[in-house]
C-alpha cells in the first residue's frame, strides 16, 4: 500500500479539490505527505535580471510568488488532518520533470494530480503537465480528476474558497503563537512589528472580507433552508464579535508594551494566545458544524450565489485594501512562518 504521497500544488481551485482528495487518501491510508510547488526562474528572464540588480528585495519577493502562501496552507490542512506532511519547493521551467524529480528524490510511491483535461475526454492527457509526469515517471500516478469530463460544482468552488481562506487564518495564527511561545518572558520589542502585522491581517481580512460574506450570503441561505440552524448561525455571528474584542485586546497589550509597562510582554502573550485559541475554535466548529451542514441542505443554485460572492472579495464595501493587497500581505506573513517552520525546504 502506497506510504509517501507527492502532491503538486498550486493556486487554482483545481489543484484545492486535489489537495483536498489527497489528504483524505492519506489519511485513509495512514500515509505521509510531501508537498510540491515549482515557480519559474524570473532571474532568467531580462526583466527579471534587471529587476534583480536594481530592486533586489521586490525581486524576491516577485521570485517566490505564491510559494510561501501554498506550501504554508497546504501543510495546515494536512496536519489538521493528523496527517504528516512536508513540503518542497523548486524553481523550474519544466514542471513536471520538476514534479518527477522531487518524488522521486523524496522516495514517494505515488504522485497525487488531477488534470485540467482541455483536449476532451479521449485525449484528455494531451499536452497537460499529468501527461508529461505520466510519460516521464517511473512512480505510480492517480489522477484525482480531469476537469473538462467533471467541472468544479458550485458548492465545490464555494466551499474551497471558503477552506482555502480558513488555512490562511490558521496559518496566521499558528505563526503568532510561534512568536510569543519563542520564550518564557513573552516576545520581545524586535517582534512587534511582524506580530502587529499579522494582528492587522487577523483585524482587516475576516473581519471586513471573510465574516461578512459568511453573514450576507451563505448564512441567510442557511436559515432559510435548515430553521433549526438559527441558533447555531448566531452564535457562529456572536464569536464574530468576540474575535473583534480579542483582537483590539492584543493591540491594546502591544501598545502597553511600546510604553514600557512592567508586565506587557506577558500580558501580550496572554492576550495572543486567547486570540488563537478562538480562531482556532471558531474554524473548527465552522468545519465540523456549519459546512457539513450547508453541503447537505444548499442546493447549487444557493452555492452558485455564494460562490460568486467569495469569488468577489475585493468588494469596496468591506473595507480599502483589496484581494491583491491581501494577498501580498499574507505572502509576507507565510514567508516570515516559513522561515520558522520544520519540514519546509526551499530553494
Amino acid at each position: 500500500m502506497y506510504q509517501h504521497l507527492l502532491v503538486p500544488i498550486d493556486e487554482s481551485p483545481l489543484s484545492a479539490a486535489n489537495l483536498a482528495s489527497a489528504v483524505r487518501l492519506a489519511q485513509a491510508l495512514g500515509a505521509k505527505i510531501t508537498f510540491f510547488h515549482a515557480t519559474a526562474d524570473l532571474g532568467a528572464t531580462d526583466d527579471g535580471a534587471l529587476l534583480r540588480v536594481i530592486e533586489p528585495e521586490q525581486f524576491d519577493e516577485l521570485a517566490r510568488g505564491e510559494t510561501d502562501s501554498l506550501l504554508c496552507k497546504a501543510m495546515v490542512a494536512a496536519r489538521h488532518a493528523g496527517v504528516k506532511c512536508r513540503a518542497v519547493a523548486r524553481i523550474a521551467d519544466q514542471p513536471a520533470q520538476a514534479i518527477v524529480e522531487a518524488a522521486d528524490e523524496a522516495g514517494c510511491d505515488l504522485i497525487v494530480m488531477a488534470s485540467h483535461g482541455a483536449r476532451g475526454v479521449s485525449r484528455w492527457l494531451h499536452g497537460s503537465q499529468t501527461e508529461r509526469v505520466l510519460r516521464q515517471s517511473s512512480i505510480a500516478l492517480l489522477v484525482t480528476r480531469v476537469e473538462s469530463n467533471a467541472p468544479l460544482l458550485a458548492s465545490e468552488r464555494a466551499l474551497g474558497v471558503i477552506q482555502d481562506e480558513h488555512r490562511s487564518l490558521a496559518v496566521v495564527i499558528q505563526a503568532m503563537k510561534q512568536i510569543v511561545g519563542a520564550l518564557p518572558e513573552g516576545p520581545r520589542m524586535a517582534d512587534l512589528p511582524t506580530l502587529a502585522a499579522m494582528v492587522g491581517y487577523l483585524r482587516e481580512f475576516p473581519q471586513r472580507l471573510h465574516h461578512p460574506k459568511e453573514e450576507l450570503h451563505l448564512h441567510p441561505r442557511l436559515r432559510e433552508r435548515v430553521p433549526d440552524s438559527r441558533a447555531t448561525l448566531a452564535e457562529i455571528e456572536a464569536q464574530h464579535g468576540r474575535e473583534a474584542d480579542l483582537v483590539a485586546a492584543v493591540d491594546a497589550a502591544m501598545a502597553a508594551m511600546r510604553s514600557g509597562d512592567e508586565g506587557a510582554a506577558s500580558e501580550l502573550a496572554r492576550a495572543v494566545r486567547s486570540l488563537c485559541q478562538a480562531v482556532r475554535d471558531h474554524i473548527a466548529f465552522e468545519e465540523r458544524v456549519i459546512l457539513p451542514m450547508a453541503a447537505q441542505h444548499l442546493s447549487e443554485e444557493d452555492w452558485k450565489g455564494v460562490a460568486d460572492a467569495f469569488a468577489q472579495n475585493d468588494d469596496p464595501h468591506f473595507g480599502d485594501m483589496t484581494t491583491e493587497a491581501f494577498r501580498r500581505l499574507f505572502a509576507q506573513l507565510a514567508t516570515a512562518a516559513t522561515a520558522g517552520a520544520a519540514g519546509v525546504e526551499t530553494p
